[in-house]
């Protein structure tokens, strides 16, 4: 009958008014599931280390080490397109990077 709120914020609504700071939650949760799972070669430490902080504009910003910054960088376009399948359409369009 009732649904637990976590399974709420996971799922999309069709609607188009969806509240930002819900998307913004849906997609801090999708990126954290698809860093686990696209960069799972990495230390575990590294992993933890790498935190979502704001999402604006399609644009997705993440906060990381300074040395793993650049493989991020270069390896973005995989999780971009993992992120997207996660959330069920095209949401992050850019990761930007900033250093710890």
């Amino acid at each position: 009958m009732f649904k637990p709120i976590g399974s709420l914020i996971r799922e999309i609504p069709t609607r188009s008014k969806t509240p930002k700071a819900i998307l913004a939650l849906q997609v801090r949760q999708a990126v954290m599931d698809c860093i686990k799972k696209e960069y799972s070669d990495l230390p575990e430490e590294i992993i933890k280390s790498i935190k979502p902080s704001t999402f604006k504009n399609n644009i997705l910003t993440l906060i990381t080490p300074t040395l793993v910054s650049s493989e991020l960088h270069a390896r973005s376009e995989g999780l971009i397109k993992e992120i997207n399948k996660a959330l069920g359409r095209k949401i992050v369009s850019r990761l930007r990077f900033r250093v710890l």
